[in-house]
């Protein structure tokens, strides 16, 4: 497989706020508006790949402009969804760790969107045969569209990036590509979405170079395009979207490439006009070196890395007088319960190796255990206490029969 791409994309000008409230896929969680208000300026905009299998995108909000404290990174591209195929039509498909990071959007989404970046949903294929370049209709490139569109409402994103890599056009009896589908395509998210979302394009694949683009507005219904390839500073042409300020010839592998060329590719994005920087695979490692010598050119300011100090302290874990909850001693409960404290929140709680989910809360309890009860044995028992950072506290203690 070749490497992922990055893409980037600039803000729309005037765009002030991030989506409103949307729910949470999983049910009726309610998901808060994001807080970021400020113009966004013309400076070139960074955009990053954060590849959520390995990496949480909620690492993009450590990075702050030395100077001002705007965001470092403009656009983060959650790496990726699927455009997948059920024998009949193409779906979209979320794996496990974009689901995860979907569900979790107040902790991995909403802190990235308050500092002022635009998280977008990317969509590659996935070796089935469905791909953006061969619906055969308007009606079939609509309908999955609306999946797209549903996905950006559920869950407060700003927009989605096509990935036409992976397809595999033909696969499972699929038709070949087309010229007009990917115009249907994105018509119909742009329908759906509203004009101040964004849609990008990641210039490979058919839907690139199979696409004409004459038959659609894409100067109206897309926001960028940009170069795909790593490391190489190349944009792409795309008829109808001519605007410099929305390609992105500059690509990079942040993991695989030299201060020197990041820098070099960001002076001349800057001499020569384009609008937005790629950038891919931001880790929970520091790159801020790396960033900076890019930030320094495309918005004169530094980048700093700000990741909270990360949580090491252990729960604490009390027994909780009075009869009702606790009777005997530590030599021996014949019931006990107990108290259970973590700034950080507690997860979950085991007895003798038996696992008992809890609210994440700062607070909570376990109360009334005793032989036959949540794992307990009569003699010795072993609790075992974790925050939500993973942090544990054991506790041996002895039931009486």
């Amino acid at each position: 497989m070749s490497q992922p791409h990055v893409r980037i994309h600039r803000f729309r000008k005037g765009l002030a706020a991030i989506a409103g409230l949307a729910l949470a896929v999983s049910g009726a969680v309610a998901v808060s508006p994001a807080a970021a208000t400020e113009e966004p300026v013309d400076d070139p905009k960074l955009a990053v790949y954060v590849e959520v299998n390995s990496n949480d995108l909620a690492n993009v909000a450590d990075y702050t402009l030395a100077e001002s404290g705007r965001p470092a990174v403009d656009l983060a591209m959650i790496f990726a969804a699927n455009i997948n195929y059920d024998g009949e039509k193409a779906y979209l498909h979320f794996n496990e760790r974009v689901t995860e990071t979907l569900d979790d959007a107040e902790n991995q989404i909403r802190p990235v969107q308050a500092r002022g970046t635009k998280v977008l949903l990317s969509v590659l294929g996935n070796h089935q045969g469905a791909g953006f370049a061969n619906f055969t209709s308007y009606e079939q490139a609509d309908a999955f569209a609306a999946q797209l569109a549903d996905a950006v409402t559920t869950y407060g994103l700003d927009g989605i990036d096509f990935d036409d890599e992976w397809t595999n056009y033909g696969a499972n009896g699929t038709p070949q590509p087309n010229a007009q589908s990917f115009g249907w395509l994105a018509t119909a998210l742009r329908d759906r979405l509203g004009p101040d979302k964004i849609i990008s394009l990641y210039a490979i694949g058919e839907t690139y170079t199979v696409t004409d683009f004459s038959l659609f507005d894409a100067a109206a219904v897309l926001d960028y395009a940009w170069n795909p390839y790593y490391p190489t500073y190349d944009a792409p042409t795309v008829p109808g979207l001519d605007d410099r300020s929305r390609l992105g010839a500059a690509a990079i592998d942040l993991s695989n490439v030299s201060a020197a060329t990041a820098t070099d590719f960001a002076e001349r994005t800057v001499s020569d006009g384009y609008g937005v920087y790629v950038a891919y695979n931001l880790t929970a490692t520091d790159q801020s070196d790396l960033l900076s010598g890019i930030t320094q050119e495309l918005k004169g300011e530094a980048t700093e890395y700000r990741a909270a100090p990360k949580d090491t302290t252990a729960p604490t874990v009390t027994v909780k007088k009075g009869a009702r909850f606790t009777t005997g001693t530590d030599d021996g409960y014949s019931k006990v319960s107990f108290k259970l404290h973590d700034a950080g929140k507690i997860d979950r709680v085991s007895v003798n190796g038996v696992q008992k989910d809890l609210t994440d809360d700062r607070w909570s309890d376990l109360n009334f255990v005793k032989p036959g009860v949540f794992g307990a044995v009569a003699g010795a028992n072993t609790l075992e206490v974790f925050d939500v950072a993973g942090n544990r506290t054991e506790v041996p203690f002895v039931l009486t029969p």
